[in-house]
């Protein structure tokens, strides 16, 4: 009897001093797991969540992606928002879960470690409690099926379909190979594939061009002298590459006024080249500002000069009957008068 009394004194005084602990725990926070289904067979999924419920100043160290679910492996995962209710935050932590083995499996407790104050530096642990999960075969009838022998080897007909079409993929390639080739080697050996490309304009044309877009442009009127006469000596240099073929572009003025000694044959023509380039040399490096009457000077000399140099293609006249009379007959008396001299 006393035995009795002493273990009912022993039980009493163990609930006072723990489950006023305990029911304070559970004020500050509590964690639940569940699933969606408890029974499934192989290969299924299951939706595993962990609930938490605790109040604002608890911390607590949140579940991670990677958990250690025994033989479950983990699909997929989602972390809901934080729920605020009165003073208390409900998080949800969703995992889904497969198991590739028939029989009975625990989904393990998850500790979770919590901190019951900002202040707090040693974590208390509180447990989500362990699952039970039942996966069932996929086969039907007895547990275990009776093994069966290996079929035969089945023969496999020639495919004559395939190989037809595998060879007529062949020669296609080939074909296409050989297209390519002979393209390449027009393009070696002309410069072009299909069709020669439109001859470059005569160089006096663009360098008239580009004058008289030059000349209608309003950098004059802005007094922007230094762009106008470096545009200006640009056109000329160009022309005179393309006319005479020499690096004008690259030159200096006087290495250009010596090249054209071997090209120029009118003089007043090269003086009014060599004053054009040495007073856009002026205007561009010495920050030489021109008078009127000099700009227009040297525009108008600019479109002289390409015009008095510039190659004339002219196409050959047709000769009329009496003119293709009468030169074989001058051709014959001057003939008979050089042999008659001899």
């Amino acid at each position: 009897m006393r035995i009795q009394f002493f273990l009912l004194g022993t039980l009493w005084l163990l609930g006072v001093a723990f489950f006023p602990a305990l029911a304070e725990n559970q004020s500050l926070i509590e964690v639940k797991a569940q699933v969606d289904t408890s029974t499934i067979t192989i290969g299924d999924h299951i939706l595993y969540s962990i609930i938490i419920d605790r109040q604002k100043d608890v911390r607590i160290i949140e579940p991670g992606q990677g958990l250690n679910l025994g033989m479950f492996e983990i699909k997929d995962y989602k972390f809901h928002d934080p729920l605020e209710k009165d003073d208390h935050i409900i998080q949800r932590y969703d995992y889904v879960i497969s198991v590739y083995d028939t029989g009975k499996f625990t989904i393990p407790p998850y500790p979770l470690a919590y901190f019951t104050s900002d202040s707090a530096s040693k974590p208390a642990i509180i447990e989500a409690p362990a699952i039970d999960i039942y996966v069932k075969s996929v086969l039907k009838g007895e547990d275990k099926p009776e093994l069966k022998d290996i079929k035969p080897p089945i023969d496999i007909p020639f495919n004559y379909r395939f190989w037809a079409l595998f060879a007529g993929g062949i020669l296609l390639f080939l074909l296409l190979v050989f297209f390519l080739y002979r393209l390449w080697k027009r393009k070696q050996e002309k410069g072009y594939l299909f069709t020669p490309p439109p001859p470059p304009p005569p160089a006096h044309e663009v360098a008239l061009n580009e004058l008289q877009k030059l000349y209608a442009s309003d950098l004059l009127q802005n007094q922007e002298y230094k762009e106008f006469f470096s545009r200006l000596s640009e056109i000329l240099r160009a022309y005179l590459e393309g006319r005479y073929f020499i690096s004008a572009l690259e030159e200096t003025t006087t290495e250009i006024m010596q090249e054209m000694e071997h090209h120029l044959n009118e003089e007043h023509l090269k003086q009014r080249l060599h004053e054009i380039l040495s007073t856009c040399d002026l205007i561009k490096f010495a920050k030489y500002i021109p008078d009127q009457q000099e700009i227009e000077r040297l525009k108008e000399w600019g479109v002289d000069f390409v015009q008095q140099t510039k190659i004339v293609y002219e196409a050959p006249k047709e000769e009329t009957n009496e003119e293709a009379e009468s030169v074989p007959a001058t051709t014959v008396q001057q003939d008979s008068a050089s042999l008659d001299s001899k």
